[in-house]
């Protein structure tokens, strides 16, 4: 959970050798492949650890099936190929790859729920079957085709109930107490990527300013890094930079490529000099496909607003020709480059401070700008009054914001741009938070009916969870 996985990994071989009956170490030498090969993306890594898998399962089906630890353990297993499988994916044409993925998120979910049936006080069952009934319910339009084959049902609610109850139970019991980092970025991770509701997912701080939380933040990796994501969510880009400035680097530990990027997006957000130093690492050091439009992007915009035009366009360039759109990120990237339009530096300004948490300061720069940029394009008058309804929306001044939202509505609903897609998914979640769950409905059926260049599958997503979550 530090990243130390060749330090690791000797501790797992000492332990092998000394006791040749334990299968855990064979358990935990593929989950240090697994982190190994999510932190890296690395195909080539992939390939060559796929490689052991099988060894791995045989070995640990050999084991004692009277243990709770027995399924539990296999069903990670195959979890956790399952998602690296997809990590790797290009798109849904990528069949044969999609279709074992599939076939190893089924053979995990038929393994821990016959655990869970066998041994129903066995709390680290929760861990996967929360993640998936979670994940079940919000997946993109885009991966319905490996759902269909999973023949497993689940709801938002229902998954996130089980990841607190495991979490809870794993802070209280320290025979659980290995499960407790793990849970807990489950938790975050589900919430703050899943659906967009702060309201909702304000429960997190009382495991953030948790004495024993902040205790062991200190010595795991994960749990520093999922501290960061809860920070950005909630707009403590300060905290944030603070959390991933602290996270581990070093020969000793694996190379977490996102951290940087995350870095340097942070840091660009509160307009840091040092900004673009993050993103360049990122692009030398990083050995996957994901973010790499995405952290080209941000790098031309620190040049944009440095008033480097030249190295902005050589950015852009190289945000349409390395990298993979695979991502809503990378392929927003993608259709910023390929448009070949500045963006107005102004409304990047007023964008990457309200990113920050910076609302004051970001509201000011539109106020002194504000006749130039309403005279400007038809998309940065748009986006004008959509900025306006951020600033304010991420300010809890929703009555400030749902008017600037309703007209980025009228205005953008049949433009190319998310601006009015999301204005409607924002708009359905301040009155499902108001209790007005019938315009809240409308709001969030507004956004699916709307199809934006950018964004879309992660907008869609969030209102779908919307309207699970009302009944919609």
């Amino acid at each position: 959970m530090n990243l130390q996985l060749n330090e690791a990994q000797q501790m797992i071989d000492v332990e092998k050798k000394s006791n040749p009956s334990n299968k855990i170490p064979y358990y935990l030498e593929n989950y240090k492949d697994f982190i190994s090969i999510a932190v890296s993306q690395d195909k080539a890594s992939f390939d060559r650890l796929l490689a052991k898998r099988s060894d791995m399962i045989d070995l640990i089906a050999k084991d004692d099936q009277s243990s709770p630890y027995y399924n539990y353990c296999l069903a990670d297993v195959y979890f956790q190929w399952a998602v690296a499988r997809l990590l790797f994916m290009k798109d849904m044409s990528d069949m044969i790859d999609g279709i074992k993925a599939a076939l190893e998120f089924k053979k995990s979910y038929e393994i821990i729920e016959k655990n869970q049936s066998k041994f129903p006080n066995f709390a680290p069952n929760l861990k996967l079957l929360g993640l998936m009934r979670a994940l079940v319910d919000v997946v993109p339009a885009n991966y319905k085709t490996i759902v269909k084959s999973l023949a497993f049902d689940g709801s938002f609610e229902q998954g996130t109930a089980e990841l607190m109850q495991l979490t809870d139970k794993a802070i209280a019991d320290k025979n659980i107490d290995f499960v407790k980092s793990e849970a807990l970025f489950l938790l975050t991770f589900v919430e703050i990527n899943l659906q967009a509701n702060k309201q909702k997912a304000l429960f997190l701080k009382k495991y953030y300013t948790n004495p024993d939380i902040i205790a062991e933040i200190k010595s795991n990796a994960v749990l520093l890094y999922a501290k960061a994501r809860y920070d950005i969510f909630f707009g403590r880009n300060d905290e944030a930079i603070q959390a991933l400035e602290a996270f581990p680097r070093g020969n000793n530990v694996a190379y977490f490529g996102f951290v940087d990027y995350l870095c340097g997006k942070t840091k660009l957000n509160r307009l840091d000099k040092d900004a673009a130093n993050y993103f360049l690492n990122y692009n030398v050091k990083y050995k996957g496909a994901h973010y790499i439009k995405a952290s080209y992007q941000h790098l031309a915009w620190y040049y944009l607003l440095n008033n480097d035009v030249g190295k902005y366009t050589e950015n852009m360039k190289k945000a349409a020709r390395f990298g993979a759109a695979l991502s809503e990120i990378d392929k927003q990237a993608l259709y910023e480059a390929n448009r070949n339009e500045p963006s107005n530096v102004q409304l990047m300004k007023a964008r990457l401070l309200c990113d920050g948490g910076y609302f004051q300061q970001a509201l000011k720069n539109l106020d002194e700008n504000t006749q130039s940029l309403l005279l400007k394009t038809d998309k940065d008058s748009l986006e004008f009054y959509y900025r306006l309804g951020r600033i304010y929306h991420e300010w809890d001044k929703t009555d400030n914001a749902v008017p600037y939202y309703e007209k980025v509505l009228r205005k953008g609903c049949n433009a190319p741009w998310y601006f009015a897609t999301n204005a409607a998914l924002q708009l359905g979640l301040i009155y499902e938070n108001r209790k007005d769950l019938n315009t809240a409905r409308l709001y969030f059926k507004r956004c699916l009916s709307m199809s934006p260049k950018e964004y879309k599958n992660s907008l869609h997503t969030k209102a779908k969870a919307g309207l699970k979550r009302i009944g919609g």
